[in-house]
């Protein structure tokens, strides 16, 4: 196991061209991916260890802060370790355990006064199945500080949280990021949505979706997540998946994704 603060933190550049990925694989991307998003953060850490991910941004909200179990065994010393590494920087944080790696998780979860927290779908679709949103909104990529900014006031409006603490999860360096990626939706040149994703291999992670409150269900949050999606496809990823909130679900189907498993989740309080 290893802890690493900042800096690149995926390539494990799987070969899933000519099949499906398994459940590990496609929940260990979207672990990776996560570690590759918040890789930046200014307060940020992360950890990888056999069948767990855990990308710690360093704001106090336990959905900035996750562990990713997706085993399929031997998880049980990554998650104690990271959920020790939460109660030491005295933060919230989530654990969420995919199928393969739930018995194991909950079994240290009890261990470790975790509390339930129910269950996210996961979810997944392969690049030539992906549905495109309708046109209507310009969209453009995060290049610089300033979209990096924009993004944050974004998510701090659409998840109703300090915006000082979205910003710092993503963290002046991450335009440079070579794995993940910000994608701002505009209404007469105002950023009203955001997208991020984080490619690991040929498999790509959706992550921070969200639009503010006063521009929903007018399709600037699908604009955004399209223009991911195409501009991953062009990096040759194959396979999208995302922890999808069971809210978002109907909003992820439209483009095609589709239920593959049900990811239990344990909350973490801070020390």
């Amino acid at each position: 196991m290893e802890w690493r603060d900042g800096g690149d933190t995926i390539g494990w550049g799987w070969s899933v061209s000519h099949r499906s990925p398994s459940l590990v694989e496609l929940v260990g991307a979207v672990g990776e991916g996560w570690c590759a998003f918040v890789a930046t953060a200014e307060r940020g850490e992360t950890l990888s260890a056999p069948g767990v991910s855990a990308g710690l941004s360093g704001e106090p909200s336990r959905d900035l802060n996750w562990i990713v179990a997706y085993g399929p065994d031997g998880v049980a010393e990554g998650v104690s370790r990271a959920v020790r590494r939460l109660r030491e920087r005295d933060l919230p944080g989530v654990v969420y355990a995919a199928s393969p790696a739930t018995g194991e998780v909950a079994g240290v979860a009890g261990e470790l006064d975790l509390k339930p927290a129910g269950s996210l779908p996961v979810m997944c679709v392969h690049g030539g199945d992906v549905v495109r949103a309708g046109a209507g909104h310009e969209v453009r990529r995060v290049t610089n500080v300033e979209g990096v900014l924009s993004a944050g006031d974004v998510l701090g409006d659409a998840f109703d949280l300090p915006v000082d603490w979205c910003q710092r999860l993503l963290g002046v360096g991450f335009p440079t990021s070579s794995a993940a990626g910000l994608y701002l939706s505009c209404h007469d040149g105002r950023p009203v949505a955001v997208a991020g994703v984080a490619q690991v291999g040929a498999i790509a992670g959706i992550f921070a979706v969200g639009t503010r409150h006063a521009h929903r269900r007018r399709g600037a949050g699908g604009a955004a997540v399209s223009a991911a999606l195409d501009h991953h496809l062009s990096a040759g990823a194959q396979w999208f998946g995302v922890l999808s909130a069971p809210r978002a679900e109907p909003f992820y189907a439209g483009f095609g994704f589709v239920v593959v498993d049900h990811a239990s989740a344990w909350t973490v309080e801070g020390a």
